[in-house]
């Protein structure tokens, strides 16, 4: 990709979209391994792809006391859940006999689903509305470099009486798993995909959302690296939830493929690594993105979110 080929817009976009996935992440039910996490999500959202397939199911399971009812929910095989994370049959076979036996999950011949029971808890109904004010903050972030100008988002066709927390969270969670999923790619596995989001996170967090031009990054609008805060093995290891060994390895083989580089005793994700990535991602977040947000307006989130006064700007 020549670096003038990526806009400013893009590359602010594609900060923010790195900090609301690592939001995501770390908002994600800490009684799960992180794999079985991932597991989780990918299971809830395939369980629920017919019961909400439409605009009219998404705004009638929206509200918070409302999850779509086991009834309605389609079971997903083993094999399907591994072929679209890209894991060994096997080791996804045995994290949902691991998850079957805690009770997050059923599973029988036909499959597994993630019961309406799940979704009946405090703890849920707590993480559902925090990733609505996740996706509500993300939007204001965007909207205030001017995102949205040239990608009008569509009015509502009717006015919800109550929030679609449940609505937004499914959109959400879509976009995630679809623009990680493509991250995961370029990372090799989802364990490197964390540690590469939280290395670049970490290198430019207290440098803002605008991107511009410099001539230290060959006229691409990035943080130039001579700006970036190299972030040692034990700081990463700590904001990742990985083991310091675990980290460490896999920093050295990432450093190895070019992902990151070695800068005064840390890591930092260089310019040109990203440059690479935008490749993919800039017209992938590009396209995921403004498909969330035109459903969160059809659905009457986004006039909830404007009615409201603005959240302050968490990382």
């Amino acid at each position: 990709m020549n670096p003038q080929a990526l806009t400013a817009l893009e590359s602010a976009a594609l900060n923010i979209s790195r900090g609301a996935l690592l939001a995501v992440w770390q908002g994600r039910d800490k009684s799960l391994d992180p794999m079985d996490a991932l597991l989780v999500a990918t299971i809830i959202q395939a369980n629920v792809d017919v019961a909400t397939s439409g605009l009219d199911e998404q705004m009638a399971f929206g509200p918070l006391d409302r999850p779509p009812p086991d009834m309605a929910r389609r079971r997903v095989s083993i094999s399907r859940v591994a072929d679209s994370l890209d894991l060994r049959f096997e080791t996804v076979r045995r994290r949902v006999n691991r998850l079957k036996a805690k009770g997050v999950i059923v599973a029988d011949s036909a499959g597994v689903i993630v019961p309406e029971s799940y979704f009946r808890t405090p703890a849920n109904a707590a993480t559902v509305t925090a990733i609505d004010a996740l996706a509500a903050l993300t939007y204001r972030r965007l909207a205030d470099l001017d995102y949205f100008a040239g990608r009008p988002l569509p009015s509502p066709p009717c006015h919800p009486s109550e929030h679609p927390y449940r609505a937004v969270a499914r959109y959400f969670m879509n976009y995630a798993l679809r623009v990680g999923g493509e991250m995961r790619l370029l990372c090799g596995d989802y364990m490197n995909l964390l540690l590469v989001l939280n290395l670049s996170y970490l290198n430019t967090v207290d440098l803002g959302d605008a991107r511009a031009p410099s001539t230290d990054t060959d006229g691409a609008p990035l943080i130039p690296d001579s700006e970036k805060t190299p972030i040692s093995i034990a700081a990463l290891a700590r904001e990742s939830g990985v083991p310091f060994e675990t980290t460490r390895r896999r920093l050295a083989k990432l450093a190895e493929n070019d992902i990151c580089r070695v800068v005064g005793g840390g890591y930092i994700v260089p310019a040109d690594t990203i440059i690479r990535f935008a490749v993919t991602l800039a017209p992938v977040n590009e396209m995921n993105l403004t498909r969330l947000y035109r459903n969160c307006a059809l659905v009457g989130a986004v006039e909830g979110w404007q009615a409201k006064p603005p959240l302050s700007k968490a990382s």
